[in-house]
């Protein structure tokens, strides 16, 4: 849904979009045609929040191992093994998230009108084929993948293109991207995310999500190609306020790391450490190695090497210099003066990364805030600390570049 296929037929658009004056940040509304106030929110939140990236994990281990995942299995409640229990088939997980189209577009005029309000009407002209055009290409794309009138596959591309856009970020690849399609379409199905909802209240929701995101999409990247900052941020909000709807989550806290492993890599089938502890912070004074780092690895990545196989993860990044980049938590000094920078914990994963400097980098560290992007070195000692020991993976010895 990405590249390939989405963004080659929005381009024909892009040109069009910026001409008009779309009044995004002022008046959108969250709750913009109606409907956005349903149930269904709550529920995707929860799905996003406790089991979609267990999910993935257990259906990667599965397969790994020749196994099926069983489709009614909690994710946050998967075990090693999961239990033989009675599983939905993928006739029934489509039937649960797709619906029977009126046949006719439901929501493009709406927002055509809101968009194009005060303007002339070649304006609302002109913002109504946008619009239309948008949700067709997207619907074509959708055909392309098997996924016709699918709310799954809407549901994903508006938290991971809005996320996308929200942070900052490249895309996940397509590969990727149905990957999460396939997961969050069983987790919805299980839950029975719109059970209660009928064919058209699917399809109002349906266009929403798509419309709404296309617009994002398609105007922010406009802004960027021509360094537009004012544009990029009105489209930043729009992705936004769309991410808090259609999971009723804050839209910081719903990230893609498009350096994230592949899916294959998020599994959870070993736990064994390599005798380090690093539960416990490293002592000073500290010297450090001047060896040359590798190419930066993101900090979520490096969670999830982890989190996926603490072995290998061992083997590959123990005891070694590495650069590592990400979006900043937290900077904290503890009392022996030692500072500590906490990257963010990646979407799919649970543990932080935790860099651990001497005060003599103080003035760099100084430079830094939440929520922006930065690059260290540092030895990785292993993971370890927090929760179920588990909590952070520990680089010592830190140095910004």
């Amino acid at each position: 849904m990405k590249n390939k296929m989405i963004r080659t037929r929005i381009l024909v658009v892009l040109g069009f979009l910026l001409t008009l004056s779309i009044p995004v940040t002022a008046q959108w509304k969250d709750n913009m045609g109606g409907s956005w106030n349903n149930p269904t929110s709550a529920s995707i939140g929860n799905i996003i929040n406790d089991q979609l990236w267990n999910r993935m994990r257990a259906k990667a281990r599965a397969r790994d191992q020749g196994k099926s995942v069983p489709a009614t299995t909690r994710a946050a409640e998967t075990p090693a093994v999961a239990p033989e229990v009675t599983k939905k088939t993928p006739a029934q997980i489509d039937a649960a998230v797709r619906f029977r189209s009126t046949g006719t577009q439901l929501r493009t005029q709406a927002f055509a009108d809101f968009l194009s309000a005060g303007g002339t009407p070649e304006t609302k002209k002109r913002m109504t084929a946008i619009i239309s055009m948008l949700l067709t290409e997207y619907e074509k794309a959708a055909k392309e993948q098997g996924k016709p009138n699918d709310l799954a596959l809407a549901t994903t591309a508006a938290l991971v293109y809005n996320s996308s856009i929200y942070h900052g970020t490249a895309d996940p690849d397509d590969a990727s991207i149905m990957e999460i399609r396939g997961a969050l379409a069983e987790l919805e199905a299980e839950d029975g995310t719109f059970a209660s909802m009928t064919d058209r209240q699917k399809q109002e929701l349906y266009e929403n999500l798509v419309i709404s995101t296309m617009l994002a999409k398609a105007g922010y990247e406009e802004a960027q190609k021509g360094g537009d900052k004012a544009n990029m941020a009105i489209y930043r909000d729009l992705a936004g306020q769309t991410l808090q709807a259609v999971s009723g989550m804050a839209p910081e806290k719903i990230r893609f790391m498009p350096d994230a492993p592949t899916m294959e890599a998020l599994r959870t089938d070993s736990t064994t450490t390599n005798g380090t502890d690093p539960s416990s912070p490293p002592t000073s004074p500290q010297t450090v190695p001047q060896d040359a780092p590798p190419a930066a690895i993101g900090a979520g990545s490096l969670v999830m090497e982890f989190e996926g196989n603490e072995v290998r993860a061992n083997q590959m990044y123990g005891g070694k210099r590495i650069r590592v980049n990400g979006t900043v938590n937290s900077i904290d000094i503890q009392k022996n003066g030692q500072i500590i920078l906490t990257f963010h914990s990646p979407f799919g994963g649970y543990a932080q990364t935790q860099c651990y400097f001497n005060k003599s980098q103080s003035s760099r560290l100084a430079e830094f805030s939440g929520g922006q992007q930065a690059v260290v070195e540092g030895t990785v000692k292993g993971i370890g600390g927090g929760m179920g020991g588990k909590g952070f993976v520990v680089l010592e010895n830190c140095t910004v570049p």
